[in-house]
């Protein structure tokens, strides 16, 4: 077989191992998105009134947390190099359900803020770090369509962990619901050490489920396994690129965020009741697994710089429709474009981090990328509050800021180089 054609690299024949890797990676998704970002909605209300605490305070610790959790990704970023993304991700995972479980049995804020960094600390490492690394190694050239795959495990937890945890906090309250999570995240991390598997050479597959004529499998299994990447620390931080993709999709993150975390009341504001509210929420949600699907499709029909630029264009559609909200037309076009949205930056940004480092450097460069880009996103909270503060409730002045912000990260990812610079194999290049 020659070089793949454009159908064999835009289809969705993974093969069953294939398969295997992007279902276990989309559920890594949906635990990170959902134990360390949409519960929040739940956690300060329900341990408040549990405790007799202040929901204010407790909703001001997931900045901090948040910011500490940060360093995970980069610590974790450059521990998988040694450790591989299944150990990596087996031993987190069950350290993170062992932490959930003490975290229902928490009796001071000081604990709950302990807790609350400890447990989004370690799902940085699974959520961000092992789910991109694990696409990379399986999926070099295809890598766009299986990430649209995976990455909607987040969406999807938008629309259904908020209310499963709600109701088991209801039902079992919240040290027994916290113990059922955390066996049940625990059990999956055990699982790993049996279902993961780090390369496809390891099951004697091909990466992209493509078979490239004359591959030997077991000396491209060897040249990746004993591969050091020249990508160090102190050369990333020297590097243009390393930046300009970090910075942009930071800035792009940052406004999905500010969007995305201010939606709910920003529907209220413009009349509609909560439950409406959160209903069309979740309708944009539910948009976003097609999301995850049509960015990848896009990013591997017209490459992944010219996908993000669109990306962000879209974004400003969304921000432009909800300052016109008013009028009903308006709201019902930016449920839809919010939720495309929702389903796009967690494929774009590790899509573009392999396409300029190649599969060989792209752990290496990712360790710094991922963890700036979600550094910056954490300002959205603060952004949003003092511009609403500023404003005296209205929309408009964040979501003007929110554009220029939108554009600035556009320009930078336009200033990305087009080629790979990383160790590739010879049927990539």
């Amino acid at each position: 077989m020659g070089k793949p054609t454009n159908k064999q690299l835009t289809n969705s024949k993974f093969g069953p191992w294939g398969w295997s890797m992007i279902l276990y990676a989309f559920l890594l998704y949906y635990f990170w998105a959902g134990l360390s970002v949409d519960a929040l909605n739940v956690y300060p209300e329900a341990f408040a009134a549990l405790h007799g605490w202040d929901p204010n305070v407790l909703l001001g610790f997931a900045t901090p947390a948040g910011i500490i959790g940060v360093l995970g990704g980069i610590v974790f970023g450059r521990l998988i190099m040694k450790t591989g993304a299944r150990n990596l991700s087996a031993v987190t995972l069950i350290v993170t359900g062992l932490i959930y479980i003490l975290f229902g049995r928490v009796s001071s804020p000081t604990m709950f803020l302990v807790c609350l960094t400890l447990f989004t600390f370690m799902a940085n490492a699974f959520g961000l770090i092992v789910t991109s690394t694990l696409m990379n190694n399986w999926f070099p050239r295809k890598k766009g369509i299986a990430l649209g795959w995976a990455t909607m495990g987040a969406p999807f937890c938008t629309a259904t962990f908020v209310a499963i945890i709600s109701v088991l906090f209801g039902r079992f309250g919240i040290p027994n619901a916290c113990a059922i999570v955390g066996v049940v995240v625990i059990v999956f991390g055990a699982a790993s050490f049996l279902w993961v598997k780090n390369y496809p050479h390891d099951v004697g597959a091909y990466p992209d489920n493509i078979r490239d004529e004359g591959v030997d499998l077991k000396a491209q299994a060897e040249a990746v396994h004993h591969y050091k990447s020249p990508f160090t620390l102190g050369k990333l931080l020297r590097d243009k690129d390393m930046w300009c993709m970090a910075l942009g999709f930071g800035l792009l993150w940052m406004v999905t965020v500010g969007i995305v975390s201010q939606f709910v009341p920003r529907m209220i504001s413009v009349g509609n009741s909560q439950p409406a509210a959160l209903m069309m929420l979740t309708v944009a949600a539910v948009v976003g697994l097609f999301g995850s699907y049509f960015w990848g499709w896009l990013d591997q029909k017209i490459g992944t710089k010219t996908a993000s630029v669109i990306y962000s264009a879209s974004y400003i559609i969304a921000l432009l429709l909800l300052i016109f909200a008013k009028l009903p037309i308006f709201t019902y076009i930016a449920i839809v474009f919010v939720g495309l949205g929702i389903g796009g930056l967690l494929n774009l940004m590790p899509s573009m981090v392999i396409s300029v480092y190649g599969k060989y450097d792209f752990t290496a460069a990712n360790s710094l990328v991922s963890p700036i880009a979600s550094l910056l996103q954490k300002f959205a909270f603060l952004i949003m509050a003092v511009l609403l503060g500023k404003s005296g409730g209205d929309y408009t002045l964040p979501y003007g800021v929110f554009i220029v912000i939108d554009v600035i990260g556009a320009a930078l990812l336009l200033c990305v180089t087009g080629k790979c610079k990383g160790k590739q194999d010879e049927t990539q290049q």
